[in-house]
């Protein structure tokens, strides 16, 4: 188990994402729809490996979440996380009402417009226990944790211990949890400043995880960060470890 792991006694598996070739030998692949049950999920709770190419990826949203060059129309997925009005789903043939998260499309896809997509689908996403693909010297981009209230509190404390300048060292943007995971914190990556990602907000994924978890989402090079603070922060100290003992 890595150490912040250990440091904040967590009971599952750090996840490093990756990207790769191809699906490497033994891996799960994900099931006829979402694939957060099989890929975080399964490798947070049980360690090894999962992975997904595109063909394997079914749900549209992942497309753009797992990198795979990103969702063919944002405006008719806009849709369907707002309130669409009627003369809309005349023109696009939407099937229904939206799930009306926004007031309207357009709103919606302000939201959306920020997520970066990557990728062309022409390889693959890996989902591997943090200390196997650390040992192995895979190309990790993005580290995931699922973690409880108190455990995020600790590591969003941590991603701050030697941050530089003002603003949160966390946020926690809409997006499907496919993008919370990884589309999301891997363009954090790509900044000076980067922010770990608070995700599993995602409604309809909230159901393969447990009532009091969510995802906490940093690019590999803030998770460097994280750990070469560790020894010197205030997850070593006796006070830290007594509130956080009555917290669990």
């Amino acid at each position: 188990m890595c150490r912040i792991a250990e440091a904040v006694w967590l009971k599952n598996h750090p996840v490093a994402i990756y990207r790769a070739d191809s699906i490497p030998e033994g891996a799960n692949l994900p099931g006829d729809h979402c694939g957060i049950p099989r890929l975080l999920v399964r490798v947070a709770r049980c360690g090894g490996v999962s992975a997904t190419d595109m063909g394997h990826s079914h749900c549209h949203g992942s497309k753009s979440g797992f990198g795979f060059g990103g969702i063919p129309d944002r405006y008719v997925s806009a849709c369907s996380a707002s309130v669409v009005p009627e003369e809309i789903r005349s023109r696009y043939k939407h099937k229904g009402a939206g799930q009306s998260y926004f007031k309207n499309p357009e709103i919606a896809l302000q939201q959306m417009e920020t997520i970066k997509d990557y990728g062309d689908g022409k390889d693959v996403i890996v989902f591997e226990d943090l200390d196997s693909a650390e040992s192995e010297g895979k190309p990790i981009e993005v580290v995931v944790f699922l973690v409880d209230p108190a455990r995020l509190t600790a590591l969003m404390q941590l991603a701050a211990f030697s941050k530089t300048t003002p603003g949160p060292a966390a946020i926690m943007p809409y997006g499907h949890a496919c993008q919370q995971i990884y589309a999301i914190p891997r363009a954090e990556g790509e900044s000076d400043d980067p922010h770990a990602v608070v995700g599993m907000t995602d409604m309809y994924a909230r159901r393969f995880i447990a009532k009091d978890q969510l995802s906490f989402a940093v690019p590999y090079k803030l998770y460097r960060r994280m750990d070469s603070d560790l020894d010197e922060s205030f997850l070593t100290t006796g006070k830290f470890r007594l509130n956080m003992d009555k917290c669990i």
